[in-house]
């Protein structure tokens, strides 16, 4: 009786099983300390780790690219039961453990834990699909090849029902020449017995010509761009992943959070320990270390040092035989070298050495002219070149020196410190010190060159170059050679955070860390500590810190030496500013700007804790934050109790219910605060009749105060030129523009006639100021008794004759003037011969503002001979006025010129 095809793929699975059980458990991949650990070992002894991975592209709709994700919920996602056709590939570095995951995924099958919906998982030998070359075979030969202990008949039935398999192709990237000329479309083939070359039969199968119904996985060290697969990438282990294979390689808990947390430490490691193999060969080390009770290592260089080590003391191998093995790997090409290359590069005397394969794999018989070799680890390989350049002094200076990777000069840097180099040195001699020397004038020539610049990558590499060093010394030198030009560090990873501590810590101190627009971890703001607490300055606007990066910056604070930190547009957590507050108690600084941080009432409480605590700050800027009435009335409880001398409170949804609370702190007597912003709130008339009530007390000590669009009236007029001309007055700076004050500001210019008057700087700029109020102006700067030296009275629709009398304050003798904005008055060229004639009567006036008014061509040359001819004046803008490109020459001619 003819069996049916569900029949015989029961009959098969068994069988499969077994033999793919056996596969993985007998496995002839070597056990080697920069190879990892063989995969049978990881699996047996139940010490797989979870992968992480995440999307390569944009095209998915469960998950974005970014997103981490174990390989056993991606696996679960993509293949679920009864779906058809997947196609996933996944792609890492060496090292990453896509074989592993491979025979893991198997183990898991063969073992009915999971993908039990598919009847079979088939391997895909890539090997013999790139062997084929030119020849040709069908997908159905190669498999009954592969998978001997089926029969025939069985493995076409199975083929006869591809939804139900599981394909696995598995490094695919090492067969470079299946990948590299893509077939024409038209060469698919479409039936698993037709013939094909191994190129033909590999894109038939991946864009799904091929068994379209088929499920598969690939593996490769890099992604390959077809839409017909889907592509992750493999990211390695989690910080919580290394720290279940630290517990699974140690066994004993407290042994392995030991030496995890000193692997997170150490310098240069944290970079490449994502990587499942440097995580088996790190542990290795350390366990070997441990063991024979020496010293871990500290860096990567160090690690890489004892592992070359200990790799040519295992082989006895002299210091002349050394020196050669380190000087020929350094010479083989990166991906994969001949045998020919191999011994081109000096190598003959060791091919049949044990020593050989301890650093390369060898992909063959080593008397065969077709075997090739490459490096177990690409780190190893970076290393031995930057050791070889030490050790060999024929090698022209700038040839080794030229642009390489950022591994090789992270070891060269580390190679130069005598104490990451010993064990090396150990095994092949000590290195040149001319070679050492070299390095480290070079290093200091770069550094000189790039800090200067914009480009932060290169500040970066070269802060990451001298932590490297280990050398206070050279980096003091480095430094003290260029003026740095400090960037906004934004985008800095661990590493670079790691490095500007270092370099600022050998320095001693930092002008400004300027952090604009950074989006700081917790990580990330620890290792940042050192050199916040060395900085005078910090800018942390339009950041993002997470509480814990929150918590570091205030211990910076309260035990650093910063004066100045501007928190600007950061978005912060809640509670962010109540632990910022609590650590400004006994700290050091004087100015702090909060401005747009979403602060509220309640953090009043927090900031009037710290104000009343002890804090030294004088500059408050909350400019932007929704405080209410009741955050004022409560900063305003402790104004009186703090050294405040400047407080921003611009656009702060203030009404005039709390100015009565602020007018009290003022006259308490203790108040020491000069600068008073109340900006774009609703004081309004009543609010402004408190303010100045206080302005006229002897305990006030305000000297500016601002109050711009605060929705006032004429009718506070009245008691502003009382509090101006008052015995106590002691304000010198006044901004009043966009409030309508109208005719009743006439009052205000009476006030600035009184000997009393202090005021300096003026702003009624959109005030509805009239005609008779510009003649009221002059009157008052020609009359001697004024002190104004700055006048803004733009946009006030007065016209060439409202101006006209600025003109004639200007060609008295009296006026003090030295700048004056008349923005926006709708003036003409009629204006302009009085204009020239009145500023150049002038021995005071260096800055004038006529932006936005109805200048054209005809006035330019007045203009700008009255520049050239008057050097007292500064600067003249004409921006915004009625201007052609005919004229911009000639203003050019003039730089003190804006237009």
């Amino acid at each position: 009786m003819q069996q049916s095809a569900s029949d015989i793929t029961l009959d098969m699975q068994a069988l499969h099983k077994e033999v793919l059980r056996n596969s993985v458990l007998n496995s002839t991949l070597p056990n080697s300390l920069l190879g990892g650990q063989p995969a049978q070992d990881v699996i047996q002894r139940g010490h797989y780790t979870p992968l992480s991975v995440c999307a390569f592209k944009h095209n998915f709709d469960e998950v974005k690219r970014g997103d981490w994700e174990t390989l056993e919920d991606v696996m679960s996602r993509e293949f679920p039961p009864g779906s058809e056709g997947r196609r996933v590939v996944l792609h890492g570095g060496i090292g990453m453990g896509k074989t592993t995951a491979v025979e893991k995924i198997i183990w898991d099958w063969t073992s009915g834990t999971r993908l039990q919906h598919y009847t079979l998982l088939l391997r895909v030998c890539v090997e013999e699909l790139s062997t084929l070359g030119e020849k040709t075979d069908s997908l159905c030969s190669l498999l009954i090849r592969t998978h001997s202990h089926l029969s025939p008949e069985s493995l076409v039935l199975a083929l006869q029902r591809p939804q139900s398999l599981l394909l696995l192709l598995d490094g695919l990237k090492r067969f470079p020449n299946l990948l590299s000329a893509p077939p024409p479309t038209s060469s698919f083939i479409c039936d698993v017995q037709h013939q094909a070359t191994g190129t033909v039969l590999l894109y038939s199968l991946l864009h799904g010509s091929l068994l379209p119904d088929v499920s598969m996985l690939v593996t490769s060290t890099e992604s390959i761009n077809l839409k017909s697969l889907r592509s992750f990438e493999i990211l390695g282990f989690s910080k919580t992943q290394r720290r279940m294979f630290f517990q699974q390689f140690f066994g004993d808990g407290s042994q392995a959070e030991r030496f995890f947390w000193h692997s997170e430490q150490a310098l240069g490691v944290y970079e490449q320990y994502f990587c499942p193999a440097f995580c088996w060969t790190l542990c290795s080390v350390f366990k070997t270390q441990f063991e024979s009770k020496e010293t871990l290592p500290e860096t990567l260089t160090h690690l890489f040092s004892i592992i070359t080590n200990m790799l040519l003391q295992k082989q006895k191998m002299n210091v002349e035989q050394s020196r050669e093995l380190v000087s020929g790997l350094s010479r083989l090409a990166f991906i994969k070298s001949t045998k020919s290359e191999v011994i081109s590069c000096g190598l003959l005397s060791f091919l049949h050495s044990p020593v050989l394969p301890a650093f390369l794999c060898i992909n063959g018989d080593v008397t065969s002219p077709d075997t090739t070799f490459s490096f177990l680890s690409p780190v190893m390989q970076e290393f031995l070149m930057a050791a070889s350049f030490y050790i060999n002094q024929s090698d022209v200076l700038k040839e080794a020196l030229e642009e390489r990777t950022d591994l090789y000069y992270t070891f060269l840097a580390g190679l130069s410190d005598s104490a990451q180099r010993k064990p090396i040195e150990d095994s092949v001699g000590s290195f040149n010190e001319s070679r050492i020397s070299e390095f480290s004038q070079w290093l200091v020539g770069t550094a000189s060159a790039v800090l200067p610049g914009f480009d932060k990558k290169q500040h970066y590499r070269v802060l990451r170059l001298l932590l490297h060093t280990r050398n206070s010394s050279l980096v003091k030198e480095s430094i003290s050679k260029c003026p740095w030009r400090h960037r906004s560090y934004s985008d800095m990873q661990e590493s670079d955070c790691t490095a500007l501590s270092y370099v600022v810590s050998c320095v001693g101190e930092l002008e400004h860390m300027n952090l604009y627009g950074a989006y700081l971890t917790d990580e990330q703001a620890e290792r940042l500590l050192p050199a916040l607490r060395l900085s005078k300055s910090i800018g942390l606007s339009q950041s993002r810190l997470s509480l814990g990066a929150i918590t570091h910056l205030a211990t910076a604070l309260a035990k650093g030496r910063a004066t100045e930190l501007d928190l600007s547009y950061a978005r912060l957590e809640h509670g962010a500013v109540k632990i910022i507050c609590d650590s400004l108690t006994n700290s050091t600084l004087q100015s702090l700007m909060f401005r747009v941080c979403s602060l509220t009432a309640a953090d009043c409480e927090a900031l009037a804790g710290m104000l009343s605590g002890g804090s030294k700050l004088r500059v408050l800027d909350l400019f932007g934050n929704d405080l209410l009435d009741q955050g004022l009335i409560q900063l305003s409880s402790v104004l009186g109790n703090c050294t405040l001398h400047e407080i921003n409170l611009d656009r702060c949804s203030l009404t005039h219910a709390s100015m009565s609370a602020l007018s009290s702190a003022l006259t308490s007597g203790y108040s020491k605060l000069k600068t008073l912003n109340l900006s774009r709130n609703a004081v309004t008339d009543d609010g402004m009749d408190c303010i100045s009530k206080a302005l006229q007390t002897a305990q006030c000590q305000l000297n500016t105060l601002n109050v711009f669009d605060c929705q006032l009236t004429g009718s506070c007029c009245s008691s502003l030129a009382a509090a101006l001309q008052s015995e106590h007055s002691s304000l010198t700076e006044l901004e009043l523009s966009v409030n309508e004050l109208g005719q009743s500001g006439m009052l205000i210019c009476e006030a600035l006639k009184a000997p009393n008057c202090m005021l300096e700087k003026l702003g009624m700029a959109r005030c509805e100021l009239t005609v008779e109020m510009f003649r009221e102006l002059e009157s008052v700067l020609t009359s001697g008794m004024s002190r104004l030296v700055s006048l803004t009275v733009g946009l006030n629709a007065v016209g060439d004759t409202g101006a006209k009398h600025m003109w004639g304050a200007l060609r008295h003798k009296n006026c003090k003037l030295q700048h004056l904005d008349l923005e926006m008055l709708s003036l003409t060229d009629a204006c302009v011969e009085e204009l020239c004639e009145s500023v150049a009567a002038s021995s005071t006036l260096s800055t004038l503002s006529l932006k936005i008014n109805g200048l054209t061509d005809s006035s330019v040359p007045q203009l700008v001979k009255l520049m050239q001819d008057h050097p007292i004046m500064s600067n003249l803008n004409l921006q915004y006025n009625d201007f052609s490109e005919d004229v911009f020459e000639l203003m050019e001619t003039c730089p003190k010129i804006r237009y």
